[in-house]
């Protein structure tokens, strides 16, 4: 086996009626949620390289770029690799391809903090033998300095929004951006974006739990882009932020 294919996992896959959104193709929620899948995947193949590596881990971004639609029964194969390595946290490379055709339809990074029995623990140096240079979403910088007129919503987060940890699952978030910006759409602001997108990136700050009432904002930061940010009400903490990109028309 050549070194590539040694560091690459590549894991079959077939999309399933329940991924599809109202549109037909998988949602950007349930891309996260595949790309979930497939680490939980590799870490439990008896032959990862990395397994045993690394005490665990905590999801702190995600950046996705999505290319063709997938439908239903698409076959597909997940490609993953370590893509960065630092002290404390790495990032995977994802790439979802189409079997039929070759074609992309997503590329995906995702940065995880390493965790030991005291919080984020330094990463066994063998890791960044395991980098492959291949392409991989670089991560978009947030959009600092003034703040134009946003739109608002508030909503209490739902049990069945946690995952086995206790608190709400990373894809889920993804989802609320998702949500978000139809809602933005269909209350005619200019926030607001419809159709597919092109990209889409969430930071994720604080955990949030069952119960507890969030507030999501979202801007205009561009002719095709658009930001967000989720708070904890009535505090105003910061629980997380992302971006999305508008495709081409």
């Amino acid at each position: 086996m050549n070194d590539r294919l040694r560091k690459l996992t590549t894991i079959p896959y077939t999309i399933r009626g329940i991924e599809l959104d109202a549109t037909g193709s998988v949602s950007p929620g349930w891309f996260s949620r595949l790309l979930e899948h497939t680490r939980w995947q590799v870490f439990a193949m008896d032959d990862y390289a990395l397994r045993g590596l690394m005490d665990g881990g905590v999801a702190r971004a995600g950046t996705f770029e999505y290319g063709k639609p997938l439908t239903y029964r698409d076959e597909i194969e997940i490609e993953t690799w370590v893509a960065r390595v630092g002290r404390t946290s790495f990032d995977f490379g994802h790439r979802v391809v189409r079997v039929g055709d070759g074609a992309i339809a997503a590329r995906a990074r995702m940065t995880v903090v390493n965790l030991g029995p005291e919080g984020p623990a330094p990463i066994d140096p063998v890791v960044a033998t395991f980098v492959l240079d291949e392409p991989a979403p670089p991560a978009r910088p947030w959009p600092e300095g003034d703040r134009p007129r946003s739109w608002k919503r508030q909503w209490v987060v739902r049990p069945s929004d946690q995952d086995s940890f206790q608190h709400v699952n990373q894809a889920r978030y993804v989802d609320y951006i998702d949500d978000t910006r139809w809602f933005a759409a269909q209350a005619r602001d200019r926030s607001g974006v419809e159709g597919r997108l092109a990209g889409l990136s969430v930071e994720y700050r604080r955990e949030t739990h069952a119960g507890e009432t969030v507030q999501m904002e979202t801007w205009v930061t561009g002719d095709r882009t658009r930001a967000y940010e989720l708070t904890r009400q009535p505090s105003g903490e910061v629980l997380a932020r992302g971006q999305v990109l508008q495709a081409d028309p």
